[in-house]
């Protein structure tokens, strides 16, 4: 591509991953996700870091989005440096060395009657 789509320095507020689900995994498992476009001609070496209220910060995850490809990262799945726990609040800000665009999203299925949200991330400045 020719035209640059996307920042290097986004955030997410809010994240949460219930202990617990309704339905068969992996497709109905709880979770939270970052969806990480990268529609550069680069890859993009990325960094996720996670925070909490009550305990330092976790991190970094590090991943690589290929050139001209999208990455869905399940929160649930960032196993080091440690994993994400479950039932307990957290943000993240995510780094990249190329532009990207990151979209968050939550499968809530505690109940049959499942809860799917989605939304943009911010995009920082820096």
């Amino acid at each position: 591509m020719s035209q640059t789509i996307g920042k290097k320095h986004w955030a997410i507020a809010e994240g949460y991953i219930p202990a617990w689900s309704h339905g068969p995994e992996p497709q109905m498992e709880s979770h939270d996700t970052a969806c990480l476009l990268n529609a550069s001609d680069e890859d993009a070496h990325v960094s996720i870091t996670v925070f909490f209220d009550d305990q330092e910060a976790v991190g970094p995850y590090s991943l690589t989005v290929p050139a001209g490809r999208t990455r869905h990262v399940r929160f649930n799945s960032l196993e080091d440096p440690a994993p994400v726990p479950r039932d307990t609040d957290f943000a993240s800000v995510i780094e990249s060395d190329v532009p990207i665009v990151v979209q968050h999203t939550r499968l809530d299925s505690r109940q049959a009657d499942l809860a799917l949200i989605t939304t943009i991330a911010f995009a920082g400045d820096v």
